[in-house]
């Protein structure tokens, strides 16, 4: 629920921490997306309460941080480096097989796709996903 809080009034005064650049377009993604909600122009209509433009918004806001990170989970699956596929001293071996990875998040379920590998020493399948699988970020 959205509280009025002090401050000098600029747009400055966010809390969520993003580059100038991504503001900038987060700010024309949320112009097209209020015309997709309220149409025409993008305006409520007047006497529309602040609580129901703050729940259309948050729905928007969680959808697109939903999706923002199942493309980034599914895309770097597909690009596992070579030191994430060593297990127990073994280098495993691509396969074409995959298997569904889900996390509930705060925005919703995300989904992907984990590449499956084949350990051939030890006869076993191997889904690097482990520890350390995108620590390179953090």
């Amino acid at each position: 629920m959205a509280k009025r809080i002090g401050g000098t009034g600029k747009k400055a005064d966010r809390i969520n921490d993003v580059s100038p650049e991504a503001a900038v377009r987060l700010a024309e993604l949320a112009r097209e997306m209020r015309q997709l909600v309220y149409g025409g122009d993008g305006v409520p209509e007047w006497g529309t309460k602040f609580t129901e433009i703050e729940s259309q918004g948050m729905k928007v806001g969680l959808e697109l941080a939903r999706v923002f990170m199942e493309q980034a989970v599914d895309e770097q699956a597909d690009l596992v480096p070579d030191v994430a596929l060593e297990c127990d001293g073994e280098a495993a071996e691509k396969t074409d097989e995959t298997k569904t990875a889900t996390l509930e998040t705060a925005a919703g379920e995300v989904q992907w796709e984990q590449p499956r590998t084949r350990l051939e020493k030890s006869q076993r399948a191997f889904f690097p996903s482990g520890a350390g699988f995108g620590d390179q970020h953090r």
